[in-house]
Parts: structure tokens; C-alpha cells; sequence
């Protein structure tokens, strides 16, 4: 019996089917090309597994990168601006649990709260998605209310969006997400919200 050949290659053997494209794939092509020339669905069993692997590794450089970030902001006297940052780190890891966004939609978001945040009137503009959720349904009425203090709040926002701009990597638009999501999973036994008590420096 001749077993199909790889829909994308044409040369191996299609050892898995895609459910993207309904064909059968190597493993090779399915690895190169996921999320690139295949579209893969949410239940896609390869597709997870490596999504998965992916966010671990981009989890660990994140701790790593954020154990130097740190260092920086204590030998400069600012590392009371870290636990800030945790609380932020916290709300966009809820965030991102739930909605899909790349590391420039995040960097914009934090953008748009930087501006929700100051004090001056600005010409209003209008929010990106998860602008919107991050600072109107989330920090500003915390804010106003008193629970959590604006210009701190606006210095670690500053801080991280700064941060991020330099982490960002066009080889993987998703290098921050996956590995704050990798970092930071979903915890389902604390109550539903954005933001939660912050850790201790790393």
C-alpha cells in the first residue's frame, strides 16, 4: 500500500495528519511550517504540544532576561517600581490567558494606559483592544478608587513598555506573550480579575 506523500513537500512521507489542511504532512513540514504556510486549529494534538514546549522555553529566557532587568533597576535605585511591575506582569498574563495578542499589541496597550494615566488632558484616541481592557476595565478605576497609586502605577507602566520595545523580536512576534504565559499560567483557584497580590523580586 503507497502511503501518501507530505502535502507541503511532496518529497517524505506524511506521517500525521494535519486537520488544517485535512492532509497528510511530514513531521519536518509540519514543524517549519506551522503557523506559516498550515493554519493551525486550537485542537490541532502537534500543534499544542509544541506551542507548549515553545512557551516553556520562551518562559525560562523571560525569567532570565527579567533576573538582569532587575539587577538594572536596583543599581539604579529604582527597583521600588518592581513590584508594580509584577502587578502588571500579573494583569496581562490574566489578560492574555483569555485573548490572543502579539508582543506589539501588548507594547501599544501599555502605551495606552501610559497615556490614560497622566496627568495632563491628552486629545483622546481610541483604544486598542487590549488597551481597553488593560486600562478602562482594569487600572483606571483602581485608580480612581484609590486601591492602586497612579503615578507608580504609570512609572512601571513606562518602565516595562520601554523594556518590552527592546525585548520584542521580529523572529517571533510572540516572544513576550508565550513566555509571560509560560511564566505566569492560568491559576483557576483565585477569583476572576486582573490583578493580584505581586511576588517578590526574582
Amino acid at each position: 500500500m503507497t502511503r501518501e506523500l507530505c502535502a507541503v513537500c511532496g518529497e517524505r512521507v506524511g506521517d500525521r495528519r494535519c486537520p488544517g489542511l485535512d492532509r497528510s504532512l511530514c513531521s519536518r513540514c509540519c514543524g517549519s511550517q506551522r503557523g506559516r504556510f498550515v493554519r493551525c486549529p486550537p485542537d490541532c494534538a502537534y500543534g499544542r504540544v509544541a506551542e507548549e514546549r515553545l512557551r516553556e522555553r520562551r518562559a525560562r529566557e523571560l525569567e532570565r532576561a527579567w533576573a538582569v532587568w532587575y539587577r538594572d533597576l536596583a543599581q539604579a535605585g529604582r527597583e521600588r517600581v518592581w513590584p508594580h511591575i509584577e502587578i502588571l506582569a500579573e494583569a496581562l498574563a490574566t489578560i492574555l490567558h483569555r485573548t490572543v495578542a502579539t508582543d506589539a499589541e501588548v507594547e501599544a496597550a501599555l502605551r495606552y494606559l501610559d497615556r490614560a494615566l497622566s496627568p495632563l488632558v491628552l486629545v483622546p484616541t481610541s483604544p486598542p483592544p487590549l488597551g481597553r481592557v488593560l486600562a478602562e476595565e482594569g487600572f483606571l478605576p483602581l485608580v480612581r478608587e484609590g486601591k492602586v497609586e497612579g503615578e507608580k502605577l504609570r512609572e512601571a507602566v513606562q518602565a516595562i513598555a520601554g523594556w518590552l520595545a527592546d525585548y520584542r523580536s521580529p523572529d517571533d512576534p510572540l516572544r513576550f506573550v508565550r513566555g509571560i504565559l509560560g511564566l505566569l499560567p492560568p491559576r483557576p483557584e483565585e477569583p476572576e480579575g486582573l490583578i493580584v497580590r505581586p511576588r517578590g523580586p526574582a
